[in-house]
């Protein structure tokens, strides 16, 4: 982890990334499984879901002292891709971005069908 990346409030996940603990992670799941998964995952964290946008296949969820947007990827019917932008309401991050978002993967690991990481470059 670079002193940067340490301290920004900010943290984002993508197919490529450098750190491979923020690399896609894909599922064997539908949009709507993956959603109604996304909204376990939200009760469990008392995460308040502020919206559920269908077009752009994306989730807004709202926490305490922090804010994260998920978008999910369907790659074929029955495989979703998710990435998050977790930020955090502070001008300094401390790693905690990182943290929440491997937190979360971690989470999701239970709840949905894992498949695998970074499958689709």
């Amino acid at each position: 982890m670079s002193a940067r990346s340490f301290f920004s409030p900010t943290c984002e996940t993508r197919e490529l990334h450098s750190d491979p603990g923020l690399r896609t992670r894909y599922y064997r799941n539908s949009f709507s499984q993956v959603i109604e998964g996304l909204r376990k995952l939200a009760t469990k964290n008392n995460l308040d879901v502020r919206e559920v946008n269908e077009t752009h296949r994306e989730v807004y969820l709202l926490g305490n002292g922090f804010d994260c947007i998920v978008t999910v990827s369907q790659i074929t019917p029955i495989e979703a891709g998710i990435d998050f932008k977790m930020n955090y309401f502070s001008s300094i991050g401390f790693g905690r971005p990182k943290k929440k978002v491997i937190q979360f993967y971690e989470e999701l690991k239970t709840i949905l069908n894992f498949k695998g990481i970074s499958l689709h470059p």
